[in-house]
Formats: C-alpha cells, structure tokens, sequence
C-alpha cells in the first residue's frame, strides 16, 4: 500500500476534554466537534477462535480536530476561490469554509485493506449529527468532498432538492421522502451515485408533557422553533398528518397514551421500566437524512433523543450499531460473494435502523412493538362491545381507525422510497461509473480470512458449519437474503400486512358497534314510548287531584260526592290522551300546512307591493288610475296609462283574428293617491270562477249589442297587463279560436283568480277607444 503523505496533527497533543463553548473563535462556529459523533466501520480480530469481523468502533471528535482548527488558515480561502469564477459564489464557499472547514479533519485519514492495519484506517467512517438544520448539509457536503471541480453544481442540486422536498406546517418544517444523486452527470464520472441525498419519515416512542432532560445538549438552537428557525422538530403522529391544524386537545386521545398494558400486568410492568426507563405513552414521527458523500463517508442527520437509553438501543445511533449494522454484517458474514462494505451498504443499515425502530420483524426482542399496541389496545374495545357498546366505543374505534391509516401512510411512505431507492442502486452501471466494489479491493470470500488476510488453508465445510453453530444472534442473522436492502423492504412489507390486518379489523368492528348501538336504540325507543304513555295518561290525573286537594272553602264545602272527580279526571285525561295522539301522528302535517299558508301569504303580498312600485313607476307618481297594455314596447309604441270610467265614446270595431292565441291578462293596482288604500277582495272573490253569462249581459249593455265571450276576448285583447281598483295580483289563462266555429267556453276555460270587474274596466276603456282595436298577438 502506498504510503499516506498527509499530515495530521497528533493525538496526543488534543485535550480529550476540551471547552469548545469557553474558546470565542469556536462560539462563532455554527457548530463545534461536541455536536457530532464519529464511528469508524473496520476489521477487528477480537475473538482468536474466528477471523476478522466488521465492527463499528466510535471515535471521539475531540481527538480528531486540533483545538486550532478554528482558525482558517489562508489555504482555505484559496481553495474556495478556485471552487467557483462568479464572485458571489466565491462570497458563499468562502462562508461555508469559515463555518465548517474545521470538519475536514474528520476525513479518514487511510483507508483499510487488511485486519492489521493502523487503528486510523477504517473501511467506512460514519459521522452523526443530532440536529437537523438544512445549512448543515452545504457545509457538511463542502468541507468533506475531495471534489472541488463540481462542488458548485452538485451544491446547486442539492439548495433545488431542498426546496422541492420541504413541506411547510403549523407544527415547523419537514421533508417528504425521497432519495436524490447530487451528481447529475457533469462530471467525468458521471452516472456516479456519490453524492446522494435521502430522507425518511420513521416512527418513534415518546411521553406526554415535557420531555426528560438530555444527557447532552448537542446544539443549543435544537428544539427552538420560530419564524426563522430552519430547524425540523419531532412531531406526534397526529401533526404529521394534520399539518395546518392545531391538535394539542386531541394529543391525550392517541392510542399510546390511553391504552397502559403494564397497569394490569405487573410482570410487564417490570420489563417495560426496565427495557424504556419511562412508560411510552406517546407515538411521534422523527426524519432521518443521510447524505452519502463518498464511498469512505457518510452522514446522517436527526434529533436529540439523548434521553433515552443507548442500551437497551432506544437511541437511533445505538440501534443503528448495535442491530441493523449486526443484521447486514451477518449477512456479509454468511455470504459466499465478493462483498465490500461501503458507505452505501451502512445507509442501508442506517434506514433499515430508522424505519424498524418500533417494529418487530427488524428486532424480535422489541418490547411492545407498534403492531402490539395497537393489537392489544383493539382488544380491549372489543371486550368493551361485546359489554357495552356505545357511541363512545364508536370513537373509540374511529380515533384507532385514523391512527392506524396515519401508520400506514408512513410505513407505505417508507417502503416507496426504499424502492426508489433501490431502483437507483439497480440502474448504476459498475462498468461506466466508480461503484464502491469496482474502485476498492474486494474481501476475501472466506469468513475466516474476511479482508484479504494470508490464509494458507482454506477451511472446509465441516469447519466452516461448526463456525456458523457456534455463532449467537449478534453475529448471526436469521434471514437468507443476502441482500441488506432487501431484507429491509421485506421486513417492512410484513410490517404493513399487520398494520392492515388492525385496520381492517377496526373496520369491522366500527360497522358492528354502530349495528348493535342502532339495536340499543331503538329498545330505549320503545321504553321512551312506554314512559310517554304513562306520563300522558296520569298528568292529567294528577293535576285534577291536585285542584280538588287545594284547601279552599268552596272546594272543601263541596256537597258532591267522588263521581265528580272521576268524571272530571276521565274526560281531562281522555282529552289530553287524544290531543297528544293527534299531535303525535298529524301534528308534522298541520305544521307544514301552516307554514305554507304564512309562505303563500308573504308571497302574496310581495307581489302587491311590488306591482304597486311598479305602477308607481310607470305613471310617473301620478294618482290617476290605468292599465298597460304589454307588447307595445316592442312595436315601438309608447304603453299609455289608460283612464277608466264610462263615457259616450265609440265603440271600438269587433273584428278578431282568426288564428289560436293564448289569453294572459294580469290585474294589478295602482293607488290614485299617496293615501289612498286599495280595494281589498275577500278570498271568495279570489277563488269563484268567472260568471260567463254576467258578462255577455254586460257587454251587450255596454257595446249596444249582443257579443258572444269568445269576441269579448278578442276585444279585450292579448297579452295585455291591466290596472284595476281590485289592487289583488292574479292570472287569467284562456285558450280558444277566434272566428269559425269557435270552441265551448265551458269547456276550454282554464280560469284562476279573476273576477268579472277586472273585465268590466277593461271593456270599459275598450268603449272609449283608447286601444287598438287589433289585437297584440304574443309569441
């Protein structure tokens, strides 16, 4: 191996305990080697009876950043000078270098080939932030990319990745899935998946109120949301969902914190604050980012969950080493492939940790898993339905209902990216880009000799079976796919099969509560109805008993005997009970003729003042009475008010068209003064039908001459809209044919509230002459 002409500063000369917050040139950082943790992924021969194994050994920051790294030197300012031409970027890398440059010491020094290599040489180093602000990825991907001849583009790519994926909310910021290549093809080796960008939703135990003080505070800004704070918090399960709406009042109904298994188990009592510490009685929704920068190095990024215990591995760091890394290295163990462990493959586990944090299919050791949870708190109900049910219970169920889709909504969230994800590593081409298998040697296929070691003598297969007997669950996975991320998918695909199952069987039981609650309801129906019954028949019985019990003179000095009360009491009940039957059963019908009596009532007079409005308008405010006739407006006419009264004048000519028509006369008034009232018409005037023969005997007076009913229309005229005294809004609607033989008044007659004086003023002004004699024809 070609010797590493690098330099670093010794460790001897770091102070393990240093005062990062104390130094003024270390406050102005954005952050401080106290904020991250480091963990190399390298051979270790710990167990002299085996070979090598991948183990994950943590490095303490402190010791691998001198105390001066603070200062940046001049160096660094050129490197960001030649990173870009346009001033302005030159400005920003500038800033980043003052911010993070500190952060290049923790790039792995050498790269490890074989067991006995140095203790800075690793295969993989992996670095944890417990905080989550966007800005940390710029300078993160600045200060530990090697590749300054596209870091511009590939920072470009990831501030427009940043902005599509964020989600804005009431309860602070968060990104939706996804998992994005920050190379996008400009570069020699384009096609490479380093750099890459993913994040993922995933589901973690928590408590109600305020939460345990943090054994570390790894960035005083975590935790504080404001207007321009970038930070993601930690959101319930329920904020996740409803992102713009408050639900502080509905956080104590979650599942987690009404369903308490340990209360009536004292075993699991005992395991439960043994395994948690506290009592998990909340469900909330952390996000992991992971951001690949080479195959050496990786980053990831979530909240401080300093709290809770490192072992049991209730910390996402903790499960991350001590399960996912152990499954995925067990499977490398195990396979007989030319397998490299690279910052990839420990994403894959760092996913696989975040997304099985409550599940039972990645750690069969979990206590109260979520599918638990939600199992036991549905059994629960179900004993209260086969008790009680209630419209409680109903939601109830409906409550377990919505937490359940919101699960599933992440856990299916979960699995597209992962298969998105996978997509992505399937399309990568190892022989037209740098994969980490293709650019790093391979290790041996022999798990004994894991690296490349001399081994002399392979082992057999009896040798190589007694080796795999001996090895415990922390060396050993119980799955046959080789494949980490894989095993992942399915393991989170049995997942969602269970969360289903609860689902679907909430669903059934939400539709028989609501059946057997129905049931309830209509018996409490009839008792109510057997109550009603009583009441009815003894209030009147007790009101009688009460009014002869009243300690009066005239009621004491009584000569009647007990009969009077009985008859008195019998036809009082007897009219009550027959009064609230009748009520009961007919009560609905008179109500409803009542109000369509007062609707008709208040459309009636509507109409009166509005064709009094309109009348006023159209004679000028004048007092003088007349009719309009309608459709000379068209013709071009002017409509004039016409007089009414009887005068000498002509009469006008009888002749009618001979074509069918339709009669559509409209009566309306028009007062002769501001004071003067019109003439009211009673409902029988209204409602009587039109008396034909009063009419002829009316005309003939008037016109000197006998007139059948059907020339009176005609001279009437059609379409015509009248002013009469009547001051009552009506239609007259008459169909016949006019000229020949002319059909039966009688029987074509379709008349609705008129009355002969209407047709009597009309054919009064007809004898003055004042309308045309032809007729209006209306289409």
């Amino acid at each position: 191996m070609p010797p590493d002409h690098r330099t670093y500063p010794e460790k001897e000369n770091h102070h393990t305990g240093y005062d990062y917050d104390s130094d003024p040139s270390w406050k102005s950082k954005s952050n401080t080697p106290n904020q991250v943790l480091v963990n190399d992924i390298r051979l270790e021969r710990w167990r002299h009876d085996r070979g090598p194994m991948l183990e994950i050994n943590e490095r303490s920051a402190s010791t691998l950043v001198p105390d001066n790294a603070s200062l940046t030197p001049s160096a660094s300012y050129v490197r960001a000078a030649d990173a870009a031409s346009n001033p302005i970027e030159q400005q920003k890398f500038a800033e980043l270098e003052e911010s993070y440059g500190w952060m290049r010491h923790l790039r792995l020094r050498q790269y490890q080939q074989h067991a006995y290599d140095s203790e800075d040489s690793a295969k993989c180093r992996w670095i944890h932030c417990s905080s989550k602000f966007p800005e940390y990825l710029r300078g993160v991907l600045w200060a530990l990319s090697e590749d300054m001849t596209n870091i511009s583009s590939t920072l470009q790519t990831l501030d427009s990745t940043l902005q599509q994926q964020t989600r804005f909310s009431k309860h602070g910021k968060c990104f939706a899935p996804f998992s994005q290549p920050l190379d996008l093809g400009t570069s020699k080796e384009a096609g490479s998946t380093h750099p890459m960008l993913l994040a993922v939703p995933f589901l973690d135990w928590s408590i109600l109120g305020a939460k345990p003080p943090l054994r570390f505070q790894v960035d005083k800004r975590e935790g504080f949301q404001s207007a321009r704070s970038s930070s993601h918090l930690i959101r319930s399960v329920l904020q996740h969902f409803y992102r713009l709406e408050d639900t502080a009042d509905r956080e104590p109904s979650q599942v987690f914190a009404k369903h308490k298994p340990w209360s009536t188990n004292r075993e699991l009592d005992l395991k439960v604050r043994q395994w948690y510490g506290h009592y998990p009685s909340a469900l909330d929704v952390d996000e992991l980012w992971v951001l690949v920068i080479d195959p050496e190095h990786i980053v990831t990024f979530s909240s401080n969950q300093t709290w809770k215990s490192r072992w049991p591995p209730l910390q996402l760091t903790s499960r991350i080493s001590d399960i996912s890394f152990r499954n995925i290295r067990n499977a490398f163990f195990t396979s007989q492939q030319a397998n490299e462990y690279t910052s990839l493959t420990h994403a894959v586990a760092c996913l696989s940790g975040a997304v099985g944090m409550m599940h039972r299919n990645f750690w069969p050791d979990l206590v109260l898993p979520c599918t638990d949870r939600y199992a036991g708190y549905l059994g629960h109900l179900q004993y209260r339905l086969h008790r009680a049910p209630s419209t409680k219970l109903v939601t109830d169920l409906m409550a377990c209902q919505e937490e359940l889709n919101v699960v599933i909504q992440i856990t299916q969230q979960q699995i597209d990216m992962l298969t998105d994800f996978q997509t992505l590593l399937s399309s990568h081409d190892p022989s037209t880009a740098p994969s980490p298998t293709s650019v790093r040697p391979t290790s041996s296929n022999h798990y004994n000799s894991y690296g490349n070691l001399p081994d002399p003598e392979p082992p057999s297969l009896q040798h190589r079976m007694t080796y795999n007997s001996r090895a415990t669950y922390r060396q050993l996975s119980t799955s046959k796919i080789t494949d980490p991320l894989a095993q992942v998918l399915d393991n989170l695909t049995r997942e969602l099969t269970d969360l289903a199952d609860l689902r679907d069987n909430t669903d059934r039981l939400v539709t028989r509560t609501i059946q057997l609650v129905n049931i309830r309801l209509e018996d409490h129906g009839r008792a109510i109805l057997v109550f009603t019954v009583v009441t009815i028949v003894f209030l009147p019985l007790n009101f009688v008993s009460s009014f002869f019990g009243m300690n009066f003179r005239d009621i004491r000095g009584m000569q009647q005997t007990q009969w009077l009360f009985w008859a008195v009491a019998i036809c009082v009940t007897s009219a009550v009970v027959a009064a609230s039957v009748f009520l009961a059963f007919s009560g609905g019908r008179i109500l409803e003729s009542v109000v369509m009596w007062r609707d008709r009532r208040r459309e009636r007079a509507l109409s009166v003042r509005t064709a009094r409005k309109q009348a006023e308008r159209e004679g000028g405010g004048g007092g003088e009475k007349g009719f309009r006739v309608v459709g000379m407006e068209r013709s071009g006419a002017a409509s004039p008010l016409l007089g009414f009264g009887r005068s000498n004048a002509s009469a006008p000519s009888l002749e009618s068209p001979e074509t069918a028509t339709k009669l559509e006369l409209a009566a309306i008034s028009g007062p002769s003064s501001p004071s003067s009232k019109p003439r009211p018409r009673t409902s029988r005037a209204l409602h009587s039908p039109l008396n034909l023969d009063k009419i002829e005997q009316t005309l003939a007076r008037l016109f000197d001459q006998p007139i059948r009913t059907t020339e009176m229309f005609s001279k009437v005229g059609f379409g015509e809209r009248l002013t009469t005294p009547a001051a009552v809004a009506s239609r007259l609607s008459i169909s016949w044919r006019c000229g020949g033989s002319a059909t039966s008044s009688k029987a074509r007659k379709q008349v609705s509230i008129l009355s002969s004086p209407s047709i009597l003023d009309v054919l009064e002004a007809r004898k003055r002459g004042l309308v045309p004699p032809e007729p209006l024809k209306v289409d």
